[in-house]
């Protein structure tokens, strides 16, 4: 009797310790017996899977249900779907079972059972599908690579399997086969690898898969065997995937629209004849604005040298040393002349010049504006700016307009990237390690916003008519001929000098200063002087590279702003490449 005691109590004490083991392994009222995948490769490059999963239900259930993601992420931040078809489920036997598709985010949901009936014990499914786009193509080799059980059971696999079937005889020394099981992203390679006959690999596993546990395979083989779809197919796919990689063409087309109706100038390009003079009544800064439709620094230099070539300052280059005389650098000084002697009216743009140039005091070096007239900036961009809509050469200030498509684009290129982003969430694609095509949709449409802006502003019919004639002075100085030049002027001097700012302005300032060699003898204009020209070698040309390179340092320190401060070949893992997924019990 005290025998029987004992008997019995070992009993209940090993029932009661394999008790909560059972419960741990039975978690979901179900286990998975066996996993047996094959993977038919076929020369289109489709995939054929066949899954046979046996489970064993400790309570009743209706069945189970098998999800597999479709949609991934590259790691170059693109997101692409695999073409999953089912082509039906069957038990052992191969009576059809009843089947629910669906689509829950990035996955396919295969619900398999009768919602009227339940099941217990053992039951086998066999779940035949089609997957498009799931080989890889490389430089050496395609590859098949193939999360076969997926990571989302929450039951235990006792024995997985999978077979891959090439669409070819190929023998087993040009294939690479590598198996790897375990946790999402485990690279343990407890997998036995056998090549039954060529063109087929076996893989099986040497231990039993827990809950959230996988088997992944991956195959190497020849290329040859199978043929891809065709670039432009793969690139249909990809941009239907990644759509908003589009959206940068969309916006060229709207901004071409618009660019085209309200624009672009009236009477298009018209041919450029030769002119003798600039255009009447236009400075030599508002004309370089015009021509360009940007108020650059070169318009800013020019009107400085036409202030003093009309009497408002002067201008003066000397040669200062430093560290005891070791190094020289030349300085350019400005000196403000009194109104009362100044030729012509001075227009609100030259006025702001004058009182930016002479901010602190009547006499200042080109040293003294940087990192000081760069505050300026702004407000004298305007007033060139206001000048041209002033004399109706355009519809509205080119600065404002460039700066209102440029805000606009840069909201454009945040809204394109966060619509990309919001897209890869609600289509659940994986979060890529960078999103490449979100900001690369959102960059190249910023981009296309920039360009359209410098071509938005637009001329009147009075400002094309002006640019034309701007363009053919231009054009004049480059090609006039020195002596029918002299012989075409009365005053030689006066016209090289008040012609010089508009010859800066639009770029020509060389050739026109070339044209004019000898015509000082002795002494140059009043209004510049310099250590480096002597009364009895003053040349324009050299005058002119001087005076350029004196406005050229100017127009440098008038920008300059303080700095701110700073502040299959084993590369695989258990869960990567296509399949994947899992599934569960209802």
């Amino acid at each position: 009797m005290p025998s029987r005691a004992c008997a019995l109590l070992i009993v209940v004490v090993a029932w009661l310790a394999a008790a909560p083991s059972a419960r741990a392994q039975d978690r979901g009222g179900y286990i998975i017996r066996a996993f047996d995948t094959v993977l038919t490769v076929e020369a289109n490059s489709d995939l054929v899977v066949d899954e046979r999963i046996e489970v064993v239900f400790s309570e009743p259930r209706h069945g189970i249900y098998r999800t597999i993601p479709v949609r991934y992420s590259d790691p170059r931040g693109f997101a692409y779907s695999l073409g999953l078809r089912l082509a039906g489920v069957t038990d052992d036997e191969g009576r059809r079972q009843t089947t629910d598709v669906s689509h829950e985010g990035r996955y396919v949901k295969i619900r398999i059972g009768d919602p009227d009936r339940t099941v217990a014990g053992a039951v086998v499914y066999v779940i035949r599908y089609r997957v498009r786009d799931a080989l890889g193509a490389f430089a050496e080799h395609d590859e098949i690579y193939w999360n076969a059980t997926g990571h989302e059971w929450n039951a235990p696999i006792e024995r997985s399997t999978v077979t891959v079937r090439l669409p070819a005889e190929v023998p087993a020394d040009v294939v690479r086969a590598a198996g790897y099981t375990g946790a999402f992203g485990s690279r343990d390679d407890d997998v036995a690898i056998a090549y039954p006959s060529p063109g087929v690999i076996r893989f099986e596993t040497g231990r039993s898969l827990g809950p959230l546990e996988g088997l992944t395979v991956a195959v190497g083989f020849p290329q040859g065997l199978v043929t891809f779809p065709s670039v432009w197919t793969r690139a249909g796919r990809l941009a239907a995937d990644n759509w908003i990689v589009l959206a940068p063409f969309g916006w060229l087309v709207v901004l071409w629209e618009r660019y085209r109706r309200r624009g672009r100038d009236p009477e298009g390009d018209a041919p450029v004849t030769v002119a003798y003079e600039p255009p009447p009544g236009l400075s030599p800064g508002v004309i370089g604005t015009l021509v360009d439709e940007r108020v650059d620094l070169v318009d800013m230099t020019a009107t400085v040298v036409d202030l003093a070539v009309r009497r408002y300052l002067t201008i003066r280059t000397e040669e200062r040393t430093r560290l005891l005389g070791l190094l020289s650098q030349d300085e350019t000084i400005f000196v403000r002349e009194s109104d009362a002697g100044g030729q012509g009216v001075l227009q609100p743009h030259e006025q702001a010049l004058l009182r930016a140039l002479f901010a602190r005091g009547n006499e200042v070096t080109a040293s003294d504006l940087k990192n000081r007239f760069y505050q300026h900036l702004p407000g004298l961009r305007r007033e060139f700016d206001a000048r041209l809509v002033e004399k109706g050469l355009v519809d509205a200030s080119p600065s404002a307009v460039r700066g209102r498509w440029m805000g606009l684009g840069y909201v454009a290129g945040v809204a394109t990237g966060l619509v990309g982003l919001a897209w890869m969430g609600y289509r659940d694609v994986p979060p890529p390690a960078f999103p490449l095509v979100p900001i690369v949709a959102g960059a190249l449409s910023l981009i296309v916003f920039l360009a359209f802006a410098r071509a938005m502003p637009r001329r009147t019919k009075k400002g094309v008519d002006a640019r034309r004639w701007a363009i053919g002075f231009q054009e004049y100085v480059r090609r006039v001929e020195g002596d029918r030049l002299e012989r075409a002027v009365r005053d030689p001097r006066g016209t090289f000098e008040a012609l010089l700012p508009y010859a800066m302005a639009l770029g020509v300032a060389d050739a026109w200063a070339k044209q004019f060699d000898g015509i000082y003898t002795s002494q140059g204009p009043v209004w510049y002087s310099s250590t480096h020209t002597g009364a009895h070698a003053f040349s324009t040309s050299s005058f002119e590279r001087s005076l350029s390179s004196a406005m050229s340092s100017t127009g440098q320190h008038m920008a300059s702003s303080p700095r701110s401060s700073s502040g299959s070949g084993g590369g695989g893992s258990s869960g990567g490449g296509g399949g994947g997924g899992g599934g569960g019990s209802w």
